[in-house]
């Protein structure tokens, strides 16, 4: 036995001497004279999370301190609780060093005596860029112990509480994974009813290296922009690279000018040859509006029974040049189109061109306003056909009066130059057959 040990000893039994003297037998019962509350915590179940879920950690929490001398009284109950008990335990969840929020307050977890163990629920949230690898999250334990008991009279005992607090380490796992990041979006000449393509630049901001890696693109709920091509593969995606994914979609012809979402993510290997799949992205495309041509100008005019080149002037109104573009137009009845296709060329945003066309009216129409319909077929940014909306081209017709009616009509042009044929003939040999005057 050491020295230190030996006056260990020889004060022991002189406290054991005093509290035999110092408390009276008829109300003594248990004393303890050393003990202390020691608790342990431990997670139960899974402790392996994946950056960005919210998870429900069970913390076990149990108390494995002794009460290490007790002195018996004969005569009498135990005067108070082991000083080895956690009163009103209170315990409060720290992040420590975890890339985690804790979402639930301190909980009252009651008092624990030595030997027994109570579980308590915290719900977290990871951060969405959480890098894997092993952290330290933090279990503070508020509570009260015996610090000593007095007997101020038979039967009547007062005891003095302490508080006391402890900080409990506890081990917590974040999975190595790929963690998705978007840099950028770029849609270029993307308009409504028409297709296109979405590059996106896509980062792996986790600690896990992926194979055989491929960027999805998948539809919004009621996003006007529907992906036609929507699997890219890239191959290894290691931690910090970029990769640009081209996505080929298509856009209602309903959309508007503004930014629609779809949702982005990646496929990939893990290191177990696991398939595994990042969590959705949203990501905002942008669609320049619908592609609007009008006809602008005068109303064109035409007499019946003429037929006439007529020269019908259109305007882009939309955000996107028109390439290669040809007019067409519909005759019906009344009218003959004798000449219906003209070409434009490009017409960019805001620009004008002017198709001719050659029309026929029938001699029996009615004066009136009338309506032709046309368009414009083109080709967009991706070389595809496309063809506008139907437009209406005014045409009046129109009855030619006085001199003008009678020179457009072939009948009357051909009974008048007969008819001056005929009286010219008629004045000529009425002169050669008049008598010649004797004096001339």
């Amino acid at each position: 036995m050491t020295t230190r040990s030996a006056v260990g000893a020889v004060v022991l039994l002189i406290l054991l001497a005093l509290a035999l003297v110092t408390v009276p037998a008829a109300g003594a019962g248990s004393l303890y004279l050393s003990g202390t509350p020691d608790l342990v915590a431990t997670i139960e179940g899974a402790n392996s999370f994946s950056p960005g879920s919210e998870a429900t950690l069970v913390i076990h929490v149990r108390n494995t301190g002794v009460d290490t001398t007790k002195i018996l009284q004969p005569g009498g109950g135990a005067t108070g609780e082991p000083p080895s008990t956690a009163r009103m335990v209170t315990l409060t969840l720290l992040p420590g060093d975890a890339p985690l929020r804790v979402i639930t307050d301190p909980r009252m977890a009651g008092d624990i005596p030595s030997g027994e163990a109570v579980s308590v629920p915290f719900t977290v949230r990871l951060d969405r860029d959480a890098a894997g690898g092993m952290y330290q999250l933090r279990l503070r334990a508020d509570y009260m112990v015996l610090a000593s008991e007095a007997l101020i009279n038979p039967g009547s005992v007062t005891y003095l509480y302490e508080t006391d607090t402890v900080l409990l380490d506890l081990p917590f796992r974040v999975r190595d994974e790929v963690i998705l990041a978007v840099r950028d979006v770029h849609a270029p000449d993307l308009d409504a009813g028409g297709e296109g393509y979405v590059m996106v630049m896509l980062e792996n901001t986790g600690s896990l290296e992926g194979t055989d890696t491929t960027a999805l693109l998948f539809p919004s709920d009621e996003s006007p922009v529907i992906p036609t091509g929507g699997q890219v593969f890239i191959g290894a995606f290691p931690p910090g690279a970029v990769e640009t994914a081209r996505f080929k979609v298509r856009v209602d012809e309903k959309a508007g000018r503004e930014t629609y979402p779809v949702n982005v993510a990646m496929e990939y290997t893990d290191r177990a040859g696991a398939v595994q799949r990042t969590r959705e992205v949203t990501i905002g495309v942008p669609v320049i509006g619908k592609t609007g041509i009008i006809v602008v100008g005068e109303p064109v005019w035409i007499y019946r029974g003429a037929r006439e080149e007529i020269r019908v002037e259109y305007e882009n109104t939309g955000p996107t040049t028109l390439r290669t573009a040809q007019a067409r137009i519909s005759a019906v009845d009344p009218f003959t189109a004798y000449d219906d296709i003209a070409f434009l060329g490009d017409i960019s945003p805001g620009g004008r061109a002017v198709a001719t066309f050659t029309i026929g009216v029938d001699k029996a129409a009615i004066e009136k306003e009338y309506g032709l319909d046309t368009e414009i077929r083109y080709r967009d940014s991706l070389d595809n056909r496309r063809i506008s909306d139907p437009m209406k081209v005014s045409l009046y017709v129109r009855q030619r009066t006085g001199l003008q009616r009678i020179l457009s009509d072939p009948v009357l042009v051909t009974v008048i130059i007969a008819g001056v044929i005929g009286a010219g003939y008629a004045a000529y040999h009425h002169r050669k057959k008049k008598p010649r005057d004797p004096a001339a």
